[in-house]
């Protein structure tokens, strides 16, 4: 659905297969009447299930109140495992259905039938599940962490493989990119392969691959990159899978930084039909190219704006100045723009200045405790009923 919505050329064929998809493998009618009628405002000529639309309609809601009755005869007879397990089948029958809010209700409703941490663990997984379907990250952060401190003190592979890939999402759809590298590099290769959200294909190798590559270069410094990133093993087996992910992170690493742009918006150009990615896009472009106009300046006492300008893929030299003053003004680059000559002029602190300099902060930290200190002798005075002669 995301990528029919953000890629014109691609859209009745995603409209297709999603059509497809929800006649064959859910319940949930309102989404698909919503693609069907996406097709017909695309002028496709696509007939509509209805013998399907109404047989699902009539069996998901018989099935959903069989389930109620199921959990209520349990629950009065105090059968704690049989009305956790027809509570969590309604859970994900409400999922089937498209009822995902009220899935989630579902699911934390079956906590009062959990009969231990790895049920209660269960339930926070799969509310954040739904939630992740939902791009709604910060519940998708709470949950996780839920499950988390549940299983702090019980080891579960299969439910953990299952957390550190939600919470990396989450760090990727908030915009927390260090975060994000944070859990890249707590990720199993071989525990994740088959976990449930790798087998149905809502996380894919390459999405890892994407999503490390990508808030690597945001957050990382260009050692850290090499040392989190480029030879780190488990990583490098997501990175198998996207070869261009790792190509793009060596261009950086060797500064070989017109090339790494170019890499960098073919894959942009990619995330963007990434719906845990896409809406970053533009902000990743920007804080990935800030990264690179820094450490391209940094070996240089002076730089030619023209020819910065043309290495690093700007539209003009006012371009790249605009960026330029922003970069200065964060005192992330110390230099200042020759406009005459057009050059990027690396600024050289006078020995005499800095020494000047650390007289003054020397002076301001010997000032606060001698205050400090005053005030302290004042209120034991004061204390004491004594009075300074």
């Amino acid at each position: 659905m995301y990528m029919a919505e953000h890629c014109t050329e691609l859209a009745v064929e995603c409209y297709r297969i999603a059509l497809d998809e929800l006649r064959s493998k859910t319940l949930n009618i309102r989404l698909y009447e919503e693609v069907w009628q996406r097709l017909r405002q695309l002028d496709v000529d696509v007939k509509k299930d209805m013998q399907w639309v109404e047989q699902t309609r009539s069996q998901s809601s018989l099935i959903r109140e069989d389930l109620r009755r199921e959990v209520d005869v349990a629950a009065t007879n105090s059968q704690k495992k049989d009305a956790l397990k027809a509570q969590q089948e309604l859970a994900r029958q409400l999922v089937r259905m498209g009822h995902n809010d009220e899935a989630v209700r579902a699911w934390q409703d079956t906590r009062d039938y959990c009969v231990g941490v790895q049920d209660q663990a269960l339930l926070s997984i799969e509310a954040a599940k739904i939630n992740q379907s939902n791009c709604r990250w910060l519940q998708v952060s709470s949950f996780t962490q839920r499950a988390v401190q549940t299983l702090a003190k019980s080891v579960n592979e299969k439910m953990q493989s299952d957390i550190d890939v939600l919470q990396l999402q989450a760090s990727i759809g908030d915009g927390r990119w260090a975060a994000a590298v944070g859990s890249v590099r707590t990720l199993k290769y071989d525990s994740l392969v088959n976990s449930e959200l790798f087998v149905s294909c809502a996380v894919t190798p390459q999405d890892i691959a994407l999503y490390g590559a990508l808030a690597g270069l945001a957050a990382l410094k260009r050692d850290s990159i090499k040392a989190d990133l480029i030879n780190n093993a488990e990583f490098g087996k997501f990175l198998d899978h996207m070869p261009e992910c790792a190509r793009l992170l060596r261009c950086f690493y060797a500064s070989r930084y017109s090339e790494c742009l170019g890499r960098l918006d073919k894959l942009l150009s990619l995330a963007a039909l990434d719906p845990v990615l896409g809406p970053h896009v533009d902000q990743l472009r920007a804080t990935i190219r800030e990264n690179i106009v820094v450490l391209y300046t940094q070996p240089f006492v002076s730089s030619s704006l023209e020819g910065m300008a043309q290495a690093l893929h700007f539209g003009s030299t006012a371009d790249l100045e605009e960026l330029l003053v922003r970069l200065i003004e964060r005192k992330l680059i110390s230099a200042r723009i020759d406009g005459t000559s057009g050059y990027l002029v690396k600024y050289t602190a006078n020995p005499r200045d800095s020494a000047l300099e650390t007289i003054d902060r020397m002076y301001r930290s010997l000032s606060l405790h001698s205050e400090a200190m005053l005030a302290r002798i004042q209120f034991f005075e004061e204390e004491t009923g004594k009075t300074r002669k």
